[in-house]
């Protein structure tokens, strides 16, 4: 059991050997977590597991919320994906509170946690994308030696994702809008994102015109969001919008460089609005975008590449939506009949 000795407290284990091993750790939860792993290594005919500080640097690990500050300077600070990663973690260290020792953290308080963000009415897949955030810290506090085990973290299966996406009708009715509203930047785009998938915001307006092949017959997104630059072939009126756009913004970096993410959410906004699309937002283009890939009957692999999907699950998520996708098997068995 572990005991306070002066401001340390103190594991105590005795090895196969018989010799008895007292280090001495910052927290109580410290010492129970190695007395406890020791025991189990004892027990197992294993090496006792080694002593950490839970430290690094002068930063100590042993509470979450100095957790947080350290994996959130370190592991995902300068990420594409920073502000979800770190908005997660926040939602974590509020529940448990920031004076929490990380190492009383165990797989029953985990479900708790899972009980009362349902209850707030988060989804599965918001849920998991909170625990993955803990899973990263607490991967982190096993370095360090704050634990020496992960508890374990139940995620939930999430469902079947029903992608939005808008038909040809729709399509017209938004460039029309575009159009009757003045905006020939946000007509320009919406054609642009429909045709080449890309994302919007890191992608479409990012852009540069030295990211266009000669003639604009293709297209290099070189930050997307795995990582991994992609090229794609550009349809004729996207050529033709971007030529018309190179003539008259050529002092824009990119074709839709220097727009207000914050501005643009707002155009949108009122769009939405004024035609009824409510639930559209720019990227619903791109899931239209793969879903006109799908059903024109593109096969999956280079749908993936297109789409710059990493796994291939991502892409063959889209084959529910894809209406007549069996009708040329129905056709064989009839055959056969």
């Amino acid at each position: 059991m572990a005991r306070k000795r002066g401001n340390k407290w103190q594991a105590s284990v005795t090895d196969a050997n018989g010799k008895r091993h007292r280090p001495a750790f910052d927290t109580e939860a410290q010492a129970v977590a190695w007395e406890g792993a020791a025991n189990l290594a004892v027990q197992e005919g294993r090496a006792l597991p080694p002593v950490a500080t839970g430290k690094v640097g002068n930063r100590d690990l042993a509470l979450l919320g100095s957790l947080f500050e350290h994996v959130k300077r370190t592991h995902w600070a300068g990420m594409k994906s920073e502000a979800t990663a770190v908005l997660n973690a926040k939602t974590v260290v509020e529940h448990f509170g920031e004076k929490k020792p990380v190492a009383d953290i165990g797989s029953a308080d985990i479900a708790e946690m899972r009980a009362d963000l349902a209850d707030r009415g988060l989804s599965h897949s918001t849920i998991n994308r909170k625990c993955a955030a803990l899973s990263k810290m607490l991967h982190v506090a096993i370095d360090a030696g704050v634990i020496v085990k992960m508890p374990r973290i139940r995620f939930s299966k999430e469902e079947q994702t029903k992608f939005r996406f808008v038909d040809e009708l729709e399509e017209r009715a938004m460039l029309a809008y575009w159009v009757a509203a003045g905006d020939q930047d946000l007509r320009d785009l919406t054609e642009f994102l429909i045709d080449t998938g890309a994302r919007c915001y890191s992608e479409a307006m990012d852009a540069r015109w030295d990211a266009f092949a000669k003639g604009f017959t293709s297209v290099t997104f070189w930050h997307t969001k795995t990582n991994k630059p992609r090229t794609i072939p550009l349809t004729r009126r996207v050529r033709e919008t971007l030529t018309r756009r190179q003539k008259t913004l050529h002092n824009r970096e990119g074709p839709f460089t220097g727009g207000s993410k914050d501005t643009m959410k707002g155009r949108w906004a009122t769009m939405r609005s004024t035609t009824g699309l409510h639930d559209v937002t720019p990227h619903t283009l791109r899931h239209t975008c793969c879903t006109r890939l799908i059903n024109a009957g593109v096969d999956i692999k280079r749908v993936m590449t297109w789409m710059g999907h990493t796994e291939l699950t991502t892409t063959l998520r889209y084959m529910q939506i894809r209406p007549n996708g069996l009708d040329d098997i129905v056709a064989l068995l009839e055959k056969a009949a």
